[in-house]
């Protein structure tokens, strides 16, 4: 399809390489561009038009449910199909992503041949969702939430964790003077015990405190072996009163924002 201007919206590195060789592998033709999170993705939206969305539901910060919600009140991507490429399936999940708009789910993993009709599919019949459809998801939701869990907290920050397998990007779950806790999605790495580390915590202007520590700890996010996040605990070794006074500073400042 000659023209065809493609988004992917994922935060694992080696997901949207592999979405983009597929995609303009099936589409020659195609502009494939790709965000590496959610907040990057609805930057590039409202700098271009895209025809179709791929978005990964989990992502540190902005969520893909978070980026289908506000590209359904933008104009111009209300009848844009919006496909979310993600290894949830869960009931609640998809009746959220039903009832904001979304037109499809990708499972991970996936076939190349899948993810390509189901793209070709979704261009023939556009991405105006069923008001219908939306309304029912609502009321279905509604109808569960004596039973559904409490919506997981915001992260308290974002950050970059520099181990040798590369940098990663992770939210900032805890933070004292003493340590650091963060959510990796597991797709990127696994991190190694006592491994030596970097991380690179982002300030409200822009700027980082990089604190050097090791990995203390890691846990999976939720009881089950396919966990989709990790939890990793890194003990900081910096001695820095500088460093130890702007993290002091961030410290504060988070806290009244959350509190």
């Amino acid at each position: 399809m000659t023209g065809l201007k493609v988004l992917i919206v994922d935060d694992a590195r080696f997901i949207r390489d592999l979405v983009s060789k597929i995609v303009s592998s099936g589409f020659p033709n195609s502009e494939v561009k790709a965000a590496e999170d959610g907040e990057a993705g609805r930057k590039m939206m409202m700098q271009h038009q895209f025809d179709i969305i791929l978005c990964d539901w989990e992502m540190p910060g902005l969520s893909g449910l978070e980026v289908l919600q506000w590209a359904r009140q933008q104009p111009n991507y209300q009848k844009v199909p919006f496909l979310m490429v993600t290894s949830r399936g869960e009931r609640d999940y998809v009746l959220q992503a039903v009832q904001s708009g979304v037109n499809d789910y990708i499972g991970k993993p996936f076939e190349p041949s899948h993810l390509i009709d189901k793209i070709k599919t979704w261009l023939a019949k556009g991405g105006e969702t069923s008001s219908v459809a939306r309304r029912r998801a609502a009321e279905m939701l509604a109808a569960e939430q004596k039973t559904q869990k409490p919506a997981p907290k915001k992260p308290k920050g974002l950050a970059q964790l520099r181990l040798g397998g590369g940098v990663h990007r992770c939210a900032v779950k805890d933070l004292t003077l003493q340590q650091v806790r963060v959510a990796v999605k597991r797709e990127d790495v696994i991190p190694a015990m006592l491994e030596a580390t970097v991380v690179d915590i982002e300030q409200a202007d822009g700027s980082t405190v990089q604190l050097n520590g090791f990995v203390r700890a890691v846990e999976a996010h939720e009881p089950k072996v396919d966990t989709a996040f990790l939890n990793v605990d890194v003990l900081f070794v910096d001695n820095d009163p500088e460093k130890m006074a702007l993290l002091s500073r961030y410290i504060e400042r988070m806290n009244k924002s959350t509190g």
